[in-house]
């Protein structure tokens, strides 16, 4: 496993901070270690499908600026994350792009 961390930082405001499995062997899902989003909810271990729309709004950051934003997004509170209904909407997106294309 070697993780990589990324933020992304998309237009309505929203952001997350991610440990990404980058060995990982599946281009359809992506392993992310820990999700944490500046609305305070805080994902561990999940899958999620590749989401192209979302990597434009991603980029590299360090293992230290990943470990500042978490513990100052950590004091503004955090909840458990739903990664049903995350992984459900991520893949209806995906399913739906791939019908546009057909």
């Amino acid at each position: 496993m070697r993780l990589s961390y990324i933020r992304t930082d998309f237009p309505n405001g929203r952001s997350n901070i991610l440990m990404r499995d980058s060995e990982s062997t599946n281009p359809e899902l992506i392993h992310f270690l820990l999700v944490l989003s500046n609305k305070g909810t805080l994902w561990v271990d999940v899958f999620w499908p590749y989401d192209e729309e979302s990597e434009g709004y991603t980029r590299r950051i360090t293992e230290q600026q990943f470990w500042q934003t978490f513990r100052e997004w950590r004091l503004q509170g955090l909840i458990l994350g739903d990664n049903g209904k995350v992984a459900n909407m991520l893949a209806r997106k995906h399913l739906s792009r791939k019908r546009e294309k057909a």
